[in-house]
């Protein structure tokens, strides 16, 4: 029965949250060796997490601790701008992540001071083929905890939903843009080739703006829809 003992001690690293939603568990061969037991029982007791939803196995990425919240019932928003492809990524290929200095520009767009820290994250997700430019803006005094690698398993909405501050509007901006040489570099298409580009930023009920994305995509080959419902 060793299986339920690593299973429980597993269980209650995640709810005291020593392992943070969103984020990566130790892989299966350093559990075996933390546990000191053997693969099978290790197998047994992630197999259990996953049966709970406590734990996600996501092929080629590993174990990740599931969400805690969905994106279904964390936004009350209509008229917003939706693919109309499935979310889910077959891959996803991180560009960029590190802190940056706030800056002028985004001291006033976040109303923090311009010497605060940043995470700036940029990646690229392959969704059937279809290339879409991701780049995520996030204050760290929001999101002191926050583990860029979460974006393999969380919607852009519910990673942003895991900071210190809860996000309840949206205000989305669409344009059509023409690719400049790093756009066109990251699409795989033209320079000039004409380009959707979608500015989301996510504020509270107090209207504080909490994160900043931006969504890039071949507008020959992208198709998206306005739901109001």
């Amino acid at each position: 029965m060793l299986f339920k003992e690593v299973y429980a001690d597993l269980k209650l690293k995640i709810k005291q949250k020593n392992y943070l939603p969103g984020s990566n568990l130790p892989t299966e061969t350093e559990l075996q060796e933390y546990y000191q037991v053997s693969r099978t029982t290790i197998r047994r007791a992630i197999d259990q997490l996953v049966a709970e939803n406590k734990v996600i196995r996501k092929k080629g990425s590993g174990l990740f601790v599931a969400p805690a919240i969905s994106k279904q019932n964390i936004l009350e928003m209509t008229g917003i701008i939706k693919q109309s492809v499935p979310e889910l990524a077959d891959m996803i290929k991180f560009k960029d992540s590190y802190l940056r200095l706030v800056g002028p520009y985004y001291a006033d767009v976040f109303n923090i001071g311009a010497n605060e820290l940043l995470y700036f994250i940029s990646f690229v997700i392959n969704i059937k083929g279809q290339l879409t430019w991701e780049k995520l803006i996030l204050p760290l005094e929001y999101f002191p905890d926050f583990d860029p690698t979460c974006l393999k398993i969380m919607s852009i909405i519910e990673a942003v939903n895991s900071g210190k501050l809860k996000p309840k509007n949206l205000f989305q901006d669409f344009q059509l843009i023409r690719a400049t040489d790093e756009i066109g570099k990251q699409l795989c298409i033209q320079k000039q080739a004409p380009v959707f580009k979608i500015t989301n930023l996510f504020s509270t009920k107090d209207s504080k703006i909490v994160a900043v994305e931006y969504r890039l995509q071949d507008a020959l080959t992208t198709k998206y829809s306005i739901d109001f419902n």
